[in-house]
């Protein structure tokens, strides 16, 4: 189970639990798991890769299904609107750190949800360089995405749902 993705979610439609499935069993095992309604949001999705978030994920993970996961989570925004929608990214650490490195990003940014996808894989090496320096021994590292400045922030409360 170490080496498995797991695949959490809740208020996905069939057809996206499919492709999201699909996109994710081409690189590796995955481990799928139904959430509770009680978030408070309309769709909740958790993904978390067993591999460190670096430049080698990406060229695993393929160019085509990184497009292809990208697209589905845009159109699941695009498709609920205005409607509260939350997309949990997370990785088993980083080139720097052992910590479990999380990206959150909620539907309520409107347009800049597009971007703040687009800039995950464009960040390795910058994010790598802020993990080296933080000075903490956290178990988990998150990372919101600021629609005032439009970067990936180092976010200062931990998430408390999120499993090590």
């Amino acid at each position: 189970m170490d080496d498995s993705i797991i695949f959490e979610y809740f208020g996905l439609s069939p057809f996206e639990i499919e492709v999201i499935y699909n996109i994710l069993s081409k690189f590796s095992a995955v481990d799928e798991e139904i959430l509770d309604e009680e978030s408070g949001y309309v769709t909740l999705l958790k993904i978390n890769f067993p591999v460190p978030y670096d430049d080698n994920f990406f060229r695993l993970f393929g160019f085509d299904n990184w497009q292809r996961i990208k697209y589905i989570f845009k159109e699941m925004k695009r498709r609920r609107g205005k409607k509260d929608f939350k997309l949990s990214l997370s990785f088993s650490g980083s080139t720097e750190s052992n910590s479990k490195l999380v990206f959150s990003l909620t539907g309520d940014i409107g347009a800049q949800f597009e971007y703040a996808l687009e800039k995950i894989a464009h960040m390795v090496d910058s994010i790598n360089m802020k993990i080296k320096n933080l000075d903490t021994n956290r178990q988990v590292i998150p990372y919101t995405y600021d629609a005032v400045t439009m970067k990936w922030v180092l976010s200062e409360k931990s998430e408390k749902s999120e499993k090590s």
